[in-house]
C-alpha cells in the first residue's frame, strides 16, 4: 500500500508540472513549430564562455543538467553549434542515462567575450567555435537561454556599463528572433583569483538591475545567482572552471531556476 501510495503521489506532481509546463510557458504556437510545421521539443540553449563549454574529462554543467530534465520526463532539445568540450579528452565519458545518450549540443566558446558573441569580435581561441549569436539563431530558436557570460570581459578590465550594455543586447538578439525566449541570466560564478574576483563582483553587482530592466511579460528574464554556495577553492580543477562537484551545484541552480520560471508564468 505505501507503494502505492508513493506512486501516486509521484504521478500527482508529474501531471501537475507537465499542467504547468504546458499552459503557462512563454512560448508561442509559432516558437513550438518546426519549419515543416510539426510539433517539436523545447529548446533549450547553453549560452557563454569557457563555463558553459566545459574542458578536458570535465562534462561541465550541462551533463548533470541533462540528467535532471530527463527525470522530469518532459520533451526538450539542447541546441547550439558547438558540440565538443575545450581540448575535449575521450576519456572523460558523459555516459548513456536512461537509455538516451547525453545531448551534446551547446554554445559555450572558451575564451569569449560578450562582444564574441554578438560578432563584434572575431580573434577566437583554437578549439573555441567560430560565428556569433546572430549567424547561430538562423539555426536554431531557443524557448529558455540559460546565460552565463561576463567572466573574460571582466576579467580583462571592462567597465561597468559596458559589460551591462552588452549583455541587454545579446537579451535583446535573442528576443528578436523568438520574442517569447525566456532568459535564465546568472549571476556568474566566483573564482580563486582575487583581482579577477573583485572585477566579477562588480559585473554581478548590475545583474538584478539587467533584469528588471529587460524583463517583459512576454519574455521574462529571470536571475540564477551563482555567488551563493559555490566555493572556488573545493569547486573548480583550476581556480575557474567547475569540476564534477561545481557542475553538479550549477546543475542544480540552473534546474531550479527552470522549474520555478515554469511555475511564475
Amino acid at each position: 500500500m505505501k507503494f502505492l501510495y508513493k506512486k501516486r503521489i509521484i504521478l500527482f506532481w508529474s501531471l501537475s508540472f507537465l499542467l504547468i509546463f504546458s499552459s503557462t510557458l512563454h512560448v508561442n504556437n509559432a516558437s513550438a513549430e518546426t519549419k515543416k510545421g510539426g510539433s517539436r521539443p523545447l529548446n533549450i540553449l547553453c549560452l557563454g564562455d569557457s563555463i558553459t563549454q566545459s574542458a578536458d574529462v570535465y562534462c561541465g554543467y550541462r551533463y548533470p543538467l541533462w540528467k535532471k530534465l530527463v527525470d522530469l520526463g518532459i520533451e526538450f532539445d539542447f541546441v547550439g553549434s558547438m558540440k565538443e568540450r575545450y581540448f575535449e579528452d575521450p576519456s572523460g565519458q558523459c555516459p548513456d542515462y536512461k537509455g538516451r545518450k547525453f545531448d551534446r549540443d551547446h554554445e559555450g566558446h572558451w575564451g569569449w567575450q560578450a562582444d564574441h558573441i554578438l560578432g563584434t569580435q572575431k580573434d577566437f581561441p583554437e578549439g573555441s567555435g567560430s560565428g556569433n549569436l546572430p549567424v547561430w539563431l538562423k539555426e536554431y530558436t531557443p524557448d529558455i537561454v540559460l546565460l552565463h557570460l561576463g567572466h573574460n570581459d571582466a576579467g580583462m578590465g571592462e567597465t561597468t556599463k559596458q559589460m551591462a550594455n552588452e549583455l541587454e543586447q545579446v537579451i535583446l538578439i535573442l528576443r528578436k528572433d523568438n520574442p517569447n525566449v525566456s532568459i535564465l541570466l546568472a549571476k556568474v560564478i566566483p573564482t580563486a583569483k582575487p583581482l579577477w574576483n573583485s572585477r566579477l563582483a562588480v559585473l554581478n553587482a548590475e545583474i538584478d538591475g539587467i533584469a528588471g530592466k529587460m524583463s517583459i511579460p512576454a519574455s521574462r528574464v529571470i536571475v540564477v545567482d551563482f555567488t551563493k554556495g559555490f566555493n572556488p577553492i573545493e569547486d573548480t580543477f583550476d581556480r575557474t572552471h567547475p569540476n564534477s562537484m561545481g557542475s553538479e551545484k550549477m546543475a542544480q541552480k540552473w534546474f531550479e531556476g527552470i522549474v520555478d520560471l515554469l511555475k511564475k508564468e
